[in-house]
Formats: C-alpha cells, sequence, structure tokens
C-alpha cells in the first residue's frame, strides 16, 4: 500500500522504506553546505545583485 509509505519516509525519514519523490529543482543539487555557507551565499549574491541594479541607475 502506496499510501503507508510516505509517512514512513517522510515523518520517519525512513528512506528505505519505499518509493518516494522529489520535484525538478533535485538536478540543481550540487552540494549540501552548511548553514552557514549558504547564509553567506546568499547575502553575497544579494549584495551582488543590488549593486548590480543600483550601478544601472547611475
Amino acid at each position: 500500500e502506496v499510501a503507508g509509505v510516505y509517512p514512513k519516509i517522510m515523518l520517519d525519514g525512513d528512506m528505505d522504506a519505499g518509493a518516494w519523490s522529489c520535484g525538478m529543482v533535485a538536478g540543481l543539487i550540487h552540494d549540501i553546505p552548511t548553514c552557514e555557507e549558504l547564509v553567506s551565499r546568499i547575502m553575497s549574491e544579494a549584495d551582488s545583485l543590488i549593486r548590480d541594479r543600483l550601478n544601472k541607475f547611475l
């Protein structure tokens, strides 16, 4: 029964319990950074985007 598999996978974290699904974004994941690395990347990308957009107004 497939319906009984999802709670084991999603709630219990038992990835060997059966079939599970993921979205297309899974193909875009290339690494698993620490929280510190992730926040640093986000801040760096945001800084670059803001600076690039502000330069267009000057």
